[in-house]
């Protein structure tokens, strides 16, 4: 059997989800073990690291990890994954970096330089970096660095593949490998493009380094990554590659097969009447990551895992729920993530005859499914999906126009804001308009902050519970 390269896209946490379903397809056909190389970008990057993570858990331990040993550690990374998921980290990194500019950033930085001479233990570094960095570090991967992962496995019959973070650098415009092998060849391409070795960045967190491979430009700050006496500033890696196969390619190893997970939906056809500045730069963005994969795939033979055709096994409905389901770093519900781990599955399914290397219809894969991933219990919707499962899955009933109805919440609000312009006027017309402003609008300024931010934390705690399968299965065999 050939060694594996395996490249995770990128897409947000759909990606994330959609790679699990992947992975999990490729320890049923024992072929997981034989990855080698596991490029990753964006939200591959977040999923990637997080298997890696707990890989290299399983690695210093002293015993063999044959294929029964892989498909139990996809079960505890999937398991932990969905309850990672199910938090908002979008609205985390907005919310914190937005409370967090409320203040200028000299007055803070000066105030916290004066407390951390008398409380050590407050960091402003910290507290002032990246918020998505910080995201990512809570939820996933704390303290650690890259040097944690890059010790050899402990059982000498165990293989570790080179994990590759990719990063797009903001300076010179070119790539940065993050890799795992310190002896990799691409660390002769960091070094060329960047003046950047591998153990200048031995101490680089992880977190920062998967922040750097996810950060969406014009969403997330661009993150600052030093060596050194130096520093560079990396976003997206899907800027110049959404796939991860570049980096396997420079790897210049040609017995490897590669596999690229792709996780991309196709450009949608817009119409507009207006656009803004900010609309046309994220759909200039699109187009321009759109362009880039389409050259990667058409100069390439490797086996390309996707949800752009059909599946056999999966309703058309589902797929195509699946592939247009947003690409963010929001909250995922437990359906959601469940189905975008079986759309995976079966859609790797379809090509690991090419990963084999056997021409198209010489044969089957070489296991069947098991059917105890924990996935699996979506099957009966996406197969037959119901309409509340495609409801959870975003799409919409079409509803006719109508009125909202006058509830007795509707009714007191309006007769407040009628009460409150009443008393808004009354302070104006007797006492000016600047008072009016300070006295009277402060108070709905108040409420808007405190109002909002309890509200988003109502909606992010709806979120953990909306979707999940307990919920589905009871609301079918109510029908």
């Amino acid at each position: 059997m050939h060694v594996i390269g395996l490249a995770l896209s990128g897409g947000g946490y759909r990606a994330s989800l959609f790679h699990l379903g992947v992975m999990a397809r490729l320890a049923d056909e024992g072929l997981l073990k034989e990855v080698r190389a596991l490029s990753t970008v964006s939200g591959g990057s977040i999923v990637g690291a997080f298997y890696y993570n707990m890989l290299c858990e399983e690695l210093r331990q002293n015993q063999l990890l044959d294929d029964e040993g892989y498909r139990k550690l996809m079960k505890r990374v999937i398991a932990a994954f969905v309850d990672v998921v199910q938090e908002n980290l979008r609205d985390r990194v907005v919310i914190s970096g937005g409370i967090a500019r409320l203040v200028p950033e000299q007055i803070l930085g000066r105030a916290l330089g004066a407390i951390h001479k008398v409380v050590p233990a407050i960091d402003p570094d910290k507290i002032l970096g990246s918020r998505l960095e910080q995201g990512i570090s809570a939820l996933m991967f704390q303290s650690t660095v890259m040097r944690d992962l890059m010790d050899a496995p402990v059982h000498p019959g165990n293989r570790k593949p080179e994990l590759i973070l990719n990063t797009s650098i903001l300076e010179n415009g070119q790539s940065l490998f993050i890799s795992t092998d310190q002896n990799s060849l691409l660390w002769r391409q960091n070094e060329h493009n960047h003046a950047i070795t591998a153990d200048k960045l031995l101490d680089l967190p992880l977190a920062k380094a998967v922040a750097a491979s996810a950060c969406v430009p014009g969403l997330f700050d661009p993150i600052a990554i030093p060596f050194g006496d130096g520093m560079v500033h990396g976003v997206d890696g899907g800027v110049l590659d959404n796939l991860g196969g570049h980096a396997i390619g420079l790897l210049q190893q040609e017995e490897m097969r590669v596999m690229l997970s792709d996780a991309s939906k196709p450009l949608r056809v817009e119409s507009y009447g207006e656009v803004d500045g900010v609309e046309s730069f994220f759909r200039i963005q699109d187009i321009f990551m759109n362009a880039i994969r389409d050259l990667r795939i058409g100069s390439t033979d490797d086996a390309i895992v996707g949800m752009r055709n059909e599946i056999p096994g999966i309703n058309p409905k589902v797929r195509t729920l699946a592939m247009t389901m947003r690409t963010d770093l929001n909250a995922f519900s437990e359906v959601e993530a469940y189905t975008l781990m079986y759309v995976g599955y079966y859609a790797c399914g379809e090509q690991i005859g090419k990963l084999r290397g056997q021409d198209a219809g010489e044969g089957e894969s070489g296991k069947k499914e098991e059917g105890d991933w924990p996935f699996m219990s979506i099957r009966p919707y996406a197969v037959a999906p119901t309409e509340g499962y495609l409801a959870l899955l975003g799409q919409k009933e079409k509803k006719r126009f109508s009125l909202p109805s006058l509830t007795m919440t509707r009714l007191l609000s309006f007769v407040y804001l009628l009460l409150y312009l009443a008393l808004f006027v009354y302070v104006w017309a007797n006492h000016g308009v600047n008072k009016a402003i300070l006295y009277v609008g402060f108070i709905p300024v108040v409420i808007a902050v405190f109002g909002g931010i309890l509200l988003l934390r109502r909606r992010v705690a709806k979120g953990k519970r909306k979707g999940t399968m307990a919920s589905l299965n009871g609301s079918s065999a109510s029908l």
